[in-house]
Formats: C-alpha cells, structure tokens, sequence
C-alpha cells in the first residue's frame, strides 16, 4: 500500500514496486480516472514504465442514499433535469424520487452512503494509446467503445433506481 501519491518521488517509488512483481494499491486525488493518467505522468513517471506497471484505475465518489422509510416518488423540474444534463423530453416519463425526512432518518431524507464508480481496465488498446500521448478525448472513446461506464452514468443508475436524488450526485460529479 502506498499511502497517497501526491509527487514524483512516491509515483516512482509505486510505479517501481509494481515494476519487481508487488502488488501495488494506491490512491491518488483527481476528477475521474483519466486526469490519474495525465497526474502521473505530469510527475515524470516515464509512460512505457507506468503502462507496465498499471492493471487499472477506479475513481470513485460517495453519495447519500434516500431514507427507506420516508422515500416517495417526486416530481423533478425541466430546469434540474436540464442542469442534470438530461434531456426533459427523453425524461418525462422516468421516476425520480425523494425523501421529506421523518424520525428514521433524523429528519434529512437520507440514510447510509453508497459509492458511484468508473473503473478503467487497461487494454492493450488503452496503454498504446496512452505510449504514444494521444488525447484524452481520444483514449475515453476507446475506453466507451470496450463498455467502460463513465462516473456520470453510475451516479444516474443509482438515481434511475431510486437509491439518491439528482441534487446529490451533481454535487459529486461533473455533467458530461
């Protein structure tokens, strides 16, 4: 376990155990999966080394879960859907939820957490790509293309679902 990496000398300290064969975990703070790539090379981590070194990266956000005791289907506004990034009349028929608060949940509507997830699995594909610096519109398009779920997408299943609200997932991840 390497705590956190925040500059080169612990980038190059992970990148080379993982290098002899350890099994190496991690984390590093940044917006999605992709700015981890872009953070690590910005801290001189030679590009064949850190493909080599890499299996994956996840990023990952925590948001509140509606209170099961007081949660009830709502209606959402065109204005929210539309700063959701969602379109109002591909929408109109979906059921949001929301919760009033009671006694259960101390009266905020939510109760426990759950974690939204983009997991990048590195394909041959993905580390060519990244060897020879391409962009990172292009390398999230390969990533689509092989069924990668972007952040975004997991944060609104869970809100299709009716676990959260979308109030809560666009304090915790970007629109798309």
């Amino acid at each position: 376990m390497v705590g956190e990496v925040r500059d080169p000398e612990t980038a190059q300290i992970a990148v080379q155990s993982a290098l002899t064969g350890h099994l190496v975990f991690t984390t590093v703070h940044a917006n999605n999966v992709f700015d981890v790539i872009g953070r690590f090379l910005h801290m001189g981590v030679e590009p064949y080394n850190f493909v080599s070194a890499l299996n994956c990266v996840m990023a990952q956000r925590l948001v509140r879960l509606l209170c099961r005791s007081c949660r009830h289907p709502a209606e959402v506004s065109e204005t929210l859907l539309r700063e959701s990034g969602l379109d109002p009349d591909l929408y109109q028929d979906q059921v949001f939820h929301d919760a009033p608060g009671c006694e259960e949940c101390g009266g905020t509507g939510f109760r426990g957490r759950t974690a939204v997830a983009e997991l990048l699995d590195m394909s041959d594909r993905i580390r060519q790509m990244i060897l020879e610096r391409r962009p990172t519109a292009e390398i999230k398009q390969a990533a689509r293309e092989e069924g990668m779920t972007f952040l975004r997408e997991s944060a609104l299943e869970t809100v299709f679902a009716g676990a959260t609200t979308l109030r809560e997932i666009n304090k915790v991840t970007f629109v798309q």
